[in-house]
């Protein structure tokens, strides 16, 4: 491995919950869902649980929400959960909160769009959870790229923050997901439903022609204050950003 990102090939099958990466209380999971699966989360942590593929319910104790593909959970520990679900692909991130009692459903349809970019680099961006919302550490949402064009453009890092992209929406085509530092670079071909874990590095990304590139991502702030603040890669930091959840 280069230190800068890995890559996960989409489940074939039913699985448990599988852990992913973890960098001390900072982790990644996921599991593709059969039926139940048991899910713990510890005082002083809290998650985002994201569902794709096909609806999904999680039931507490006390209470019981359900979601549609695209919809997520936001908690905050202690708590016991059961994961329930036919087919269900199940995406975890965690991280340290000193928050408690504290849930929140965000609905993919319910969420503001805006497109991002211009001709070449377009995508719609939908935030989850975003700077104004309650997590301590964690962030999330979903970017669907126009067919055949980049996203992640210009090129970005934030070597303070993990990332998780788990992609979607390519339809038989497939994206090619780069991912670059001082020390050299890694390109992936992903497919629906692979995962990248980026570590470190300028990560843009782009779909073959008549296909678009689409991913949940999911953001842990290893390192200072919860932000959306990202470093541009020398030589394109005049590109044209247009609207934007990112700031420099």
């Amino acid at each position: 491995m280069s230190g800068r990102a890995i890559k996960v090939d989409a489940l074939e099958s039913a699985t448990g919950l599988v852990e992913l990466y973890r960098r001390g209380n900072y982790a990644f999971k996921w599991a593709l869902l059969s039926n139940e699966t048991a899910y713990s989360l510890n005082a002083g942590k809290e998650a985002i649980i994201a569902c794709l593929k096909s609806p999904c319910s999680i039931r507490g104790n006390t209470w019981r929400v359900s979601l549609s593909p695209k919809d997520l959970l936001y908690l905050t520990g202690p708590a016991s959960l059961v994961l329930e679900g036919r087919g269900s692909l199940i995406v975890i991130g965690e991280a340290p909160s000193r928050k408690s009692r504290v849930r929140l459903v965000k609905k993919f349809s319910e969420l503001s769009r805006f497109t991002s970019g211009l001709e070449g680099y377009r995508r719609d961006i939908y935030v989850a959870i975003g700077e104004a919302d309650p997590s301590d550490r964690l962030m999330a949402g979903f970017t669907e790229g126009w067919p055949g064009e980049w996203t992640s453009f210009p090129p970005h890092k934030h070597d303070d923050k993990l990332e998780i992209y788990v992609y979607y929406g390519l339809n038989g085509g497939y994206g090619l997901q780069v991912v670059e530092d001082y020390d050299g670079v890694d390109v992936f071909k992903v497919r629906d439903y692979d995962a990248v874990i980026i570590l470190r590095g300028y990560h843009p990304n782009v779909a073959t022609p008549n296909s678009r590139i689409c991913y949940l991502w999911i953001l842990c702030q290893v390192e200072g204050r919860k932000s959306m603040k990202v470093e541009f890669q020398p030589g394109f930091e005049r590109i044209p950003l247009g609207t934007t959840h990112l700031s420099r």
